[in-house]
C-alpha cells in the first residue's frame, strides 16, 4: 500500500509541476521536455498496463480541459502510450539508462505524432513543420531529463523488477 501512494504522489507531482513550474524554466527555444509523458513512464514501468492505462486516461483528462475543440484526444493518446509502456514492463532491462531514455524518447514520439496527425487534418504543411521543429527535439529532451527523473524514481524504490 505504501508504494502505491508513493508512486500515486510521485507520478502526478511530477506530471503537474514538471509541466507548470520546471518545463518553462529548462525550455530550449521553446522546446520543452514534456513531463506528463514522462510521468506516465514512470507509472507505467512502476505498476503496469492497468494502472498506467488508468492514469494515462486521467492525465489526458485533465489536459484536455484547457483544449475543449479537441476533448478526449489527450486521454486517448496517452492511455494507448500508458498501454504500450506498461505492457513492456516484463521485458525492459531495468538500470541501464539508454534504453529508459529510448523508452521516453520513443513514447514522447509517438504520443505528440498521433496528436499532430490528428489536429493537423493531414495537411502537410500544418503536420511535418511542428513534426521536425516542436516533436523530434521534444522527444531528444525528454528522453534526455527523463533518464535522471526515472533514475530517481528506482532509488526512491519506486522501480523494481516484477517478482
Amino acid at each position: 500500500m505504501r508504494n502505491f501512494i508513493r508512486t500515486t504522489i510521485t507520478w502526478v507531482v511530477l506530471a503537474f509541476v514538471g509541466d507548470t513550474m520546471l518545463g518553462p524554466l529548462i525550455d530550449i527555444k521553446g522546446v520543452a521536455p514534456d513531463f506528463s509523458v514522462i510521468a506516465l513512464v514512470v507509472l507505467a514501468m512502476a505498476t503496469g498496463a492497468g494502472p498506467a492505462t488508468v492514469g494515462g486516461f486521467l492525465l489526458g483528462l485533465v489536459q484536455d480541459l484547457s483544449n475543449p475543440t479537441l476533448l478526449g484526444l489527450q486521454a486517448l493518446i496517452k492511455s494507448g502510450v500508458g498501454f504500450s509502456v506498461g505492457s513492456l514492463r516484463g521485458r525492459l532491462v531495468y538500470g541501464v539508462p539508454l534504453v529508459e531514455g529510448l523508452v521516453v524518447v520513443i513514447a514522447v514520439f509517438a504520443h505528440d505524432f498521433v496528436f499532430l496527425l490528428v489536429q493537423s487534418t493531414l495537411s502537410d504543411e500544418q503536420f511535418l513543420l511542428p513534426l521536425f521543429t516542436r516533436t523530434i527535439p521534444a522527444a531528444l529532451y525528454s528522453g534526455l531529463v527523463g533518464i535522471p527523473v526515472i533514475r530517481l524514481a528506482e532509488l526512491l524504490g519506486i522501480l523494481r523488477q516484477e517478482d
